[in-house]
């Protein structure tokens, strides 16, 4: 399903080169739950940014689904993204001013499906990771493990086939995180689940397959696979879009979470309008006022 060939990535700093990951040659496939993990700065999330299109190789190539991802263009990535792959953070990543059942069908709504069954859909979901009862509640009135939960449930929303993690337990408690890793285990039986953590006791107790990651490199694999894959040349992108009256729903949702401040913005764009009608009203006065002198010397 995903196949690295030779992925080098390399970040400047300045004039030197930091070398974060180094000849990548790796197989994944649909059904594994693979457990990457090594210590801080090694190279997992930059692995992982990689994986889901939010960065790119500085060397090498990838191919998802047959599909060479090195030569896509953003609007290729946007349909994998939405369609294909769903991410699970570490901090959450939830919109604070947006019901949880909004931010869950959010991704549906993007890819042009209705408010209804987008809603529907998110519902099913939310119910599935025990969040039912909470349906109109805001991310931020919700405890860490709730809202992992949500995160969960927007990563499912579109179906895809792969989803990836990183640290989906950092920020969480040992019994909440051993509740959030239990549900991940729960959904990957017919989907890739590829997660990031610097935990070998969760890489053992949660993985089908574990990979060490040590200075950008490879040192450990317990199932090392390669397989030949066919590359399909056809262009694939989403032409549906986000619909216009979904779009005032979310600006509105904005405009009411953030009232005081809109509010604000607003007062002091209207004192600003109001200063430059009196100050012309005041020169304009003063013009007319010489004029008038002029014409009666």
């Amino acid at each position: 399903m995903i196949k690295l060939n030779e992925v080098h990535k390399v970040y400047l700093q300045g004039k030197v080169g930091f070398h974060a990951l180094k000849d990548l040659n790796l197989y994944f496939e649909k059904g594994e739950t693979v457990v990457v993990y090594g210590p801080s700065g090694c190279g997992k999330t930059t692995l992982l940014n990689i994986l889901g299109g939010l960065d790119n190789p500085t060397s090498g190539d990838m191919v998802i689904d047959s599909k060479l991802t090195t030569t896509f263009i953003e609007k290729e990535w946007d349909y994998f993204r939405n369609h294909r792959i769903g991410f699970i953070f570490q901090a959450f990543n939830l919109i604070e001013h947006l019901p949880i059942i909004e931010n869950v069908a959010l991704s549906l709504k993007l890819a042009g499906t209705s408010d209804k069954e987008s809603k529907k859909q998110a519902i099913e979901l939310l119910e599935k990771v025990g969040l039912g009862n909470h349906l109109s509640k805001l991310p931020t009135e919700l405890s860490g493990g709730e809202r992992q939960r949500v995160a969960i449930a927007r990563a499912l929303i579109n179906d895809p086939d792969i989803i990836l993690a990183d640290e989906p337990t950092g920020a969480l408690d040992m019994k909440t995180g051993t509740e959030i890793m239990d549900l991940i285990k729960s959904i990957s039986e017919e989907k890739l689940v590829i997660i990031v953590t610097h935990n070998k006791k969760i890489a053992r107790k949660y993985s089908t397959r574990m990979i060490e990651l040590v200075d950008g490199k490879v040192t450990k694999d317990t199932d090392p696979k390669d397989q030949k894959v066919d590359i399909i040349r056809t262009r694939e992108r989403n032409k549906k879009k986000l619909k216009f009256r979904e779009a005032i729903r979310l600006a509105y949702y904005n405009i009411k979470g953030k009232l005081w401040r809109t509010l604000l913005v607003a007062l002091g764009l209207s004192v600003g309008i109001v200063g430059l009608i009196l100050i012309d009203a005041f020169f304009n006065s003063i013009r007319m006022g010489i004029e008038q002198q002029d014409t009666v010397l």
